[in-house]
């Protein structure tokens, strides 16, 4: 192993993946505030929401930052919102866990290749957070977002992802044409939207970036895990909402973006278990 195949595999290396990471998802906060309301996500800089002063580059330090100030504007004393953080550490934790798999974990690999497929797989799994938190927020995801990231990451698969443009090409069409035809047929059932189109396009653009074999897994893992955590929390916090149950909206996004780290991450390890019969 040469000396820069051991320090990419070093866990000084996997820690500046993580700070890499970190310092995205402050960019990831930005995204997930601003492209809702319509906003710009370059101008102007951070600021407090409540007093409108621009908050100190000191003051702007992933997790840590939050922590100092125990999560209050150095200015007014209003509260941030924990999201803040909790994004922040979840993206470098992602981003971690990517260098990982795909860096640190094949020492032998083309370097050019692996930091190429890190960067994709992360850019990836960026948008997948950045949707989700809009999803969580306000039931919607953005086709400023979806629309052009379909296009990006097929394109981008042409140079550093192992499923072939038709399998990509297909996974789009197909996760797409999934998610509208359950959509449709419930309304047609039930005469009222059920899963909206930003799922859909949202699905087509994880089979844009993994090929279709990804959505058998993405569909499965994320209905599952929709179903084991959204039913417990409604259900404990159902003397908040008035109501019955069947009729509050739950975001859907968060979980397709759960199944696609569940495919992103153990992709190999499923096929293993199925003999290889879908990935």
């Amino acid at each position: 192993m040469s000396e820069s195949a051991a320090w990419l595999a070093s866990p000084f290396a996997v820690a500046a993946a993580a700070l890499f990471g970190a310092i995205w998802g402050s960019f990831f906060n930005v995204c997930i505030a601003r492209i809702p309301a319509g906003q710009s996500i370059v101008r102007p800089g951070s600021r407090c929401g409540a007093c409108g002063v621009p908050v100190r580059a000191l003051d702007n330090v992933p997790v840590f930052s939050y922590l100092w100030l125990r999560g209050r504007c150095r200015a007014c004393a209003a509260p941030f919102s924990v999201q803040y953080p909790l994004v922040e550490l979840l993206s470098a934790l992602l981003a971690a866990a990517l260098w990982w798999q795909c860096v640190a974990s094949d020492p032998e690999g083309v370097v050019a290749v692996r930091l190429a497929r890190f960067v994709f797989d992360f850019a990836f799994v960026g948008v997948l957070v950045v949707l989700s938190f809009i999803d969580i927020a306000t039931l919607l995801l953005p086709d400023v977002i979806t629309l052009p990231a379909i296009a990006v990451f097929f394109l981008a698969g042409f140079g550093v992802h192992e499923a072939s443009w038709l399998a990509r090409l297909i996974g789009a069409g197909v996760g797409y044409l999934f998610i509208y035809l359950i959509a449709e047929i419930y309304y047609r059932v039930l005469d009222r939207e059920g899963l909206g189109l930003g799922d859909a396009k949202l699905l087509a653009l994880i089979g844009a970036a993994c090929g279709w074999k990804a959505l058998p897994v993405v569909v499965f893992a994320g209905s599952t895990l929709g179903t084991l955590i959204s039913i417990p929390v409604l259900l404990a916090t159902r003397h908040r909402r008035p109501g019955a149950l069947r009729d509050v909206q739950v975001p859907f996004g968060p979980f397709l973006a759960l199944g696609a780290l569940v495919y992103l991450f153990a992709g190999r390890a499923i096929g293993a278990l199925t003999g290889g019969a879908w990935l």
